[in-house]
């Protein structure tokens, strides 16, 4: 059987309230179903006054977001969990948003920065955007020579 999916306002108001038994009371195919990167986007993104916001982004990133997916901890989702209800301060149920990822450029930029992405392999995409936008084709074509690139 597949694994369902947590009803988002459940798990949410489940963090809010810092119910640490909530993920021990979900049946087996809920538990399968538990996304830790989802809750990441939802957890640290909420609908508040400033300093709220500010608080759960660095509470999440404080509290859950450090070795969340990578190994040993990607195998206790338990762990996981608890690492989730620490996340909230405890003033009760807030309005949690998605955070969107940022499109990918189309068109002419896309060209540039695949020809970045080519000379600087190891650089990140946030770099790779910024650079691709400041960069002249000019500038790109003529180092492109110097570093024996073709057009």
């Amino acid at each position: 059987m597949a694994a369902k999916q947590i009803p988002l306002n459940k798990i949410l108001t489940a963090i809010d309230n810092k119910d640490r038994d909530f993920y021990d009371n979900l049946d087996d195919d809920f538990k399968k179903g538990f996304s830790p990167f989802l809750m990441l986007r939802y957890a640290s993104s909420v609908k508040s006054d400033p300093e709220t916001e500010h608080y759960y982004i660095a509470s999440t990133n404080y509290h859950a977001n450090k070795g969340m997916l990578e190994q040993p901890l990607s195998k206790h989702p338990k762990l996981q969990w608890l690492l989730f209800t620490a996340i909230s301060p405890g003033l009760g149920t807030v309005h949690h948003n998605w955070i969107k990822q940022k499109p990918k450029p189309k068109g002419k930029g896309s060209d540039i920065r695949k020809l970045l992405s080519d000379i600087y392999p190891t650089m990140k995409d946030v770099d790779l955007d910024l650079l691709s936008k400041t960069v002249t084709k000019r500038e790109l074509t003529q180092y492109a020579k110097d570093c024996g690139k073709q057009k």
